[in-house]
C-alpha cells in the first residue's frame, strides 16, 4: 500500500459556489476528510448494493425464463405421444429408484476388426 498523504489539492473550475461553499465549510472545521471519506464509503456502498440488485434481477428473469420453457416442454410432452411410461408428477424419494452399483465390463474376450482401410484415415498416428 502506498504512503498516505497528509492533504489533496482539488483544482477545477467545475466547482459551482453552493459545492465550494459546503466543501470551505467542512474544511473551516477541519472535518474535510471525515466528510470526503464518508462521500465515498456512501458511493462504494451504493455501487455494489446496484450490482447486486442488478445481478438478482437478471438471475431472477432466468429463472423465469427457465420455468416458462420447462412448463412449455411440460406442456408439448403432455400433448404428445412421448409420455407414454414416464410421469412428471414429483414422486415421493422412497418410490424413486436408486441407481445400484454396476459391474465392471470383462474386456478379455474381444471380438471385431479393423480393415486396411480403416488404417489408411489413421496413418498418421
Amino acid at each position: 500500500m502506498s504512503e498516505r498523504q497528509n492533504a489533496f489539492t482539488i483544482k477545477t473550475n467545475r466547482l459551482s459556489d453552493e459545492v465550494y461553499n459546503k466543501l470551505a465549510k467542512h474544511a473551516k472545521s477541519r472535518r474535510l476528510g471525515d466528510y470526503i471519506s464518508s462521500l465515498i464509503l456512501r458511493d462504494l456502498d451504493n455501487s455494489s448494493n446496484g450490482r447486486k440488485e442488478i445481478e438478482d434481477k437478471k438471475t431472477y428473469e432466468m429463472l423465469e425464463h427457465i420455468k416458462n420453457e420447462l412448463a412449455d416442454l411440460k406442456t408439448l410432452a403432455q400433448t404428445t405421444s412421448f409420455v407414454g411410461k414416464h410421469s412428471f408428477k414429483e414422486e415421493e424419494p422412497s418410490k424413486v429408484p436408486q441407481l445400484k452399483e454396476g459391474k465392471v465390463a470383462d474386456l478379455e474376450n474381444i471380438s471385431g476388426s479393423l480393415d486396411d482401410d480403416d488404417l489408411e484415415e489413421y496413418n498418421d498416428f
